[in-house]
């Protein structure tokens, strides 16, 4: 299965990237740096100037399993991130870009986060399940390394991960 890591964070080389660095190196994907692409934030009049936004959601349907990678910052994701999924609502907008939505459904949507706390943030985990279930995606897994006492991800929260990506089954 093709998978492509959507990755977010002011620190490049933080407990977010060394997460997807462990995902990556247990299962092939495609990561991409949102952060160094042009994605013009979402407008009523779908007014938009060339950017990197449409090309990104290429990759998107040509992948099968779509992980968001963003830490938490004050109980939600980076800027970059919240920019691309409030873009994302021009594919519903938009007669024209409506069968990109709907070729999203039964995609397989991941969440990787890591923040100063022991548990994944509610609010947080929430902005996904009403992002995937806004595109009709399967919410299949979360993996978060909690870093309220160092960084620390589990061998066996990792294994499971990992496993979700290469098999069907739902573990959010």
């Amino acid at each position: 299965m093709k998978t492509l890591i959507l990755f977010s964070s002011a620190n490049k080389q933080g407990n977010t990237a060394k997460t997807i660095e462990a995902v990556n190196r247990s299962h092939e994907s495609e990561i991409i740096d949102i952060d160094e692409l042009v994605i013009t934030p979402y407008n009523y009049q779908n007014d938009y100037p060339a950017d990197d936004f449409y090309q990104l959601v290429d990759k998107m349907l040509a992948a099968d399993n779509i992980v968001f990678a963003s830490p938490v910052y004050w109980y939600t994701v980076t800027a970059p991130m919240k920019a691309l999924i409030d873009r994302l609502t021009e594919l519903l907008d938009v007669a024209e870009l409506k069968p990109k939505a709907r070729a999203l459904e039964h995609k397989r949507g991941f969440l990787v986060t890591s923040s100063g706390k022991a548990q994944i943030c509610p609010i947080f985990h929430g902005l996904f399940h009403g992002l995937f279930d806004y595109f009709n995606m399967e919410f299949t897994a979360t993996l978060h390394a909690a870093c309220n006492d160092g960084y620390s991800l589990s061998d066996q929260d990792l294994q499971h991960f990992t496993n979700a990506l290469s098999h069907s089954q739902s573990h959010c």
